[in-house]
Order: structure tokens, then C-alpha cells, then sequence
């Protein structure tokens, strides 16, 4: 089971200049990324060959990845030396999601930036936001949406189903099927890294309340022994 994926930060899509090929340049870049120095030096042929944009595409795309502050640049020479900065949240995305051939650029940028609304749930991912709703909030046109749901349908990656959110609008909701987008299993990493997240700040929270504990049994000492003193 290929473990292998990348970590894109949720802040990076509420950027309202960040558009969805950014992203996807984003963690295309990323995945070349040394985990020691969090640096990456893929040129832009192999970012092509990755990500099937253009050159003059991707280009656009880092300079405002660049602006956005999730990555500085660096030149050595010819080549260009990309930092990744640190963020707080994340979505995972699998080596073998980015390489897969028969999804298009546009529709791998528009599932990049549109996961962290998908509720997941047993290798499924549900959106119940209409397109105009996703369309304001991940930067792209409806009608781009809605052509490629239709698409991602069509490959079998996706159902839209007939319902009524909860204020009793009609829309069509969304699911895709993670297994076949080779996304289920960074979504299991990704539950594990929060639940160790989670017991490492516990555990921190303890030492802390032990440690205090320890200082107020101290001082409570102190004190008796003073009493005993004066009581001499």
C-alpha cells in the first residue's frame, strides 16, 4: 500500500487571488520537496510533465504562490530553489492521485481545491454545496464545476445525487469515490497523524498539571514545616 502523498494547507485556498491550478502547482512542486530542509528544485519541464499545465501557466501560478506567502524562492544559478513555510492544517494528496493519466489538469485542480469541503466517510466524499457556493469559495466559475462533475461521472469517479440541503433548496449533491481517486488511504494517515496530534498535546497537558502539582506540594511542605517551627 503506497503510502506516499503531499500536504496542502487549508489557508492556502481562502487566499481570494489563489486560484485552483495554483494549488494543484502547488503540491506538484511539493512532491519533490526534501523533508529536511523543505526545499524543492523541480524545473519547470518536470512540472510540466507532472502537472500537463503550460509553462507560461505554471509560471503565473508560482508567482502567486509566491505572493501568497506558503512559499519563497531562491536562485542558484539557473535553478530555482522553492521553501515551504509552515501552516497548521492540511489536506493529503497521494503520489498516485497527482500521476494519474486520465484525469485533465483542470480536473485535478478542482478536486484539490474543492477536498476540504468534501465530508469523507468510508472511501467516500461528499459535497452538499451548490456550484455557486464551491464556485465563491474555491475561485472557480460554475459552469467549470459543473462540466467537470459531469466528466468525473463519466470516469466513474463520481455520483451527483438529486436532494434538498438544509434549508430545503434542491441541489445536486456530490460524492466521489476515493478508493478509485487513490485518496482513502492519506485520508487513514491523515486521521492518525490528528489522533497522535491530539494525545501528544494530553500528554503535554499533563506533565503541565503534574509539574504544578508538584510545586503546590512543595510549598505545602514548606509550610508545615514552618508551623512545627513556631509551634518549637
Amino acid at each position: 500500500m503506497d503510502k506516499q502523498h503531499v500536504q496542502l494547507p487549508n489557508d492556502l485556498g481562502d487566499i481570494s487571488f489563489i486560484k485552483p491550478k495554483d494549488q494543484l502547482v502547488y503540491v506538484a512542486i511539493k512532491k519533490f520537496m526534501n523533508k529536511d530542509t523543505k526545499e524543492a528544485f523541480p524545473s519547470l519541464e518536470t512540472l510540466h510533465n507532472l502537472t500537463k499545465l503550460s509553462i507560461n501557466t505554471i509560471r503565473s501560478c508560482i508567482e502567486r504562490l509566491i505572493e501568497s506567502g506558503f512559499i519563497e524562492i531562491r536562485k542558484e544559478g539557473r535553478k530555482n530553489i522553492y521553501k515551504f513555510l509552515k501552516y497548521d492544517t492540511f489536506e493529503p494528496f497521494s503520489f498516485k492521485f497527482l500521476e494519474k493519466e486520465d484525469l485533465s489538469p483542470e480536473e485535478k485542480a478542482y478536486l484539490i481545491a474543492s477536498q476540504k469541503y468534501m465530508f469523507k466517510e468510508n472511501n467516500e466524499g461528499k459535497i452538499s454545496l451548490t456550484n455557486k457556493q464551491l464556485s465563491e469559495k474555491i475561485n472557480m466559475p460554475e459552469s467549470t464545476i459543473s462540466k467537470i462533475n459531469k466528466s468525473l461521472v463519466k470516469k466513474d469517479y463520481a455520483l451527483l445525487l438529486n436532494c434538498k440541503n438544509s434549508s430545503g433548496i434542491n441541489i445536486k449533491e456530490k460524492w466521489y469515490h476515493l478508493n478509485e481517486l487513490e485518496q482513502a488511504i492519506v485520508f487513514t494517515l491523515q486521521n492518525h497523524e490528528e489522533r497522535i496530534q491530539e494525545n501528544t498535546e494530553e500528554i503535554y497537558n499533563l506533565k503541565k498539571e503534574n509539574k504544578l502539582l508538584q510545586e503546590n506540594y512543595k510549598k505545602l511542605l514548606e509550610e508545615i514545616n514552618k508551623m512545627k517551627q513556631y509551634n518549637l
